[in-house]
């Protein structure tokens, strides 16, 4: 998962690099054509909606996976549990067989 982490943080700072130039870009609207500005802001614009959408999703299956291993870990240990109840079982069996767990040789 750190991986994943790390990942997360160089999207995020990759998002504040476009968002900074789209702010660059609005600052220098006042150079050159106003349709050359106005496209390079709807560019950078575009380009931090991207990126935020790719870190949403990669969060979603981040999410989507230790969702899963949860569900995982959790059945394992009802069976786990289950398993425990039977050789308890087993045991008071054996016990009750032997005469109360006295060994059975008769002293």
């Amino acid at each position: 998962m750190s991986g994943q982490s790390s990942r997360f943080a160089r999207r995020g700072r990759l998002g504040a690099a476009a968002a900074v130039l789209a702010i660059a870009a609005v600052g220098a609207a006042g150079c050159g054509s106003d349709n050359e500005s106005s496209n390079s802001v709807s560019n950078a614009i575009n380009s931090v909606k991207s990126q935020a959408n790719s870190v949403a999703s990669q969060a979603q299956t981040a999410l989507n996976t230790v969702s899963s291993q949860a569900n995982k870990v959790s059945t394992s240990a009802k069976q786990a549990q289950q398993n425990i109840q039977s050789v308890q079982s087993q045991i008071n069996t054996a016990t009750q067989s032997s005469g109360g767990g006295g060994g059975g040789y008769g002293y």
